[in-house]
């Protein structure tokens, strides 16, 4: 199994942790905020209400751990928090979906496979936090550039079903030359089971038929993934 870690960041400079958090956003060192910072100033800018903003970021921060587990988190979660106002849900949702946008545009307009690391940004961004598998087919052309990239099935916590007589007719339909399929695992542990085994070897002999090639599966965990291809799976 291969598991890829990231790297961690260059410490903060001195002139770094003295500078304001505004400050630091502005000057392109926000990332070097820590996500309790970030919440806090989130909170202000979008319920208007400062005062209140350090107690609402607090829970926020405790209840779902990280400024990305807050922004994945359900509607239903949410909501169960307690001051979040009217405005702060739909911004969540609109800071949740920029993001994803700006890690799709990331990718290369040909080869998607040759910047791994966009594109395990972009699917980590977009899978790595769901509390349910989704599983994802990326449909690319010959240039290996990316055609579509759908959700084909939403299961339960450990579970999706895929047909793959579904995928092979969508692929030719849109006119792929080939796939990667993708899922992820809430667990956050990218280990294939037996059932994601038989499923690719399934949906690859589905593809087979048409010619369209399963270039490959990639599990997507927390902070990790795990690459088929790359393991001999395929």
């Amino acid at each position: 199994m291969l598991i890829i870690h990231p790297q961690p960041e260059t410490p903060a400079s001195s002139e770094t942790q003295s500078l304001s958090p505004q400050n630091a956003l502005l000057t392109g060192r926000g990332r070097y905020l820590e996500d309790s910072i970030l919440l806090n100033l989130m909170t202000a800018l979008f319920t208007g209400r400062i005062k209140e903003a350090e107690d609402l970021s607090r829970v926020l921060h405790t209840r779902f751990g990280s400024l990305a587990g807050t922004l994945t988190a359900t509607d239903r979660e949410l909501g169960g928090i307690k001051n979040m106002g009217a405005h702060m849900l739909p911004m969540l949702r609109v800071l949740q979906e920029s993001a994803l946008r700006y890690n799709h545009a990331r990718l290369p307009p040909e080869d998607i496979l040759g910047s791994e690391r966009q594109l395990l940004d972009y699917l980590t961004a977009r899978l790595s936090r769901e509390n349910i598998e989704q599983f994802r087919i990326l449909f690319l052309d010959e240039k290996k550039s990316l055609i579509a990239d759908e959700a084909q099935a939403r299961g339960t916590v450990n579970h999706t079903p895929v047909y793959p007589r579904e995928v092979a007719r969508r692929a030719v339909e849109i006119g792929a030359s080939g796939l990667v399929l993708v899922h992820n695992h809430p667990s956050g542990d990218p280990t294939p089971s037996e059932a994601d085994l038989q499923m690719t070897q399934q949906v690859r002999a589905a593809l087979e038929v048409v010619g369209i090639e399963v270039i490959d599966h990639l599990i997507i965990g927390n902070g990790c993934h795990t690459s088929f291809r790359r393991n001999g799976f395929l």
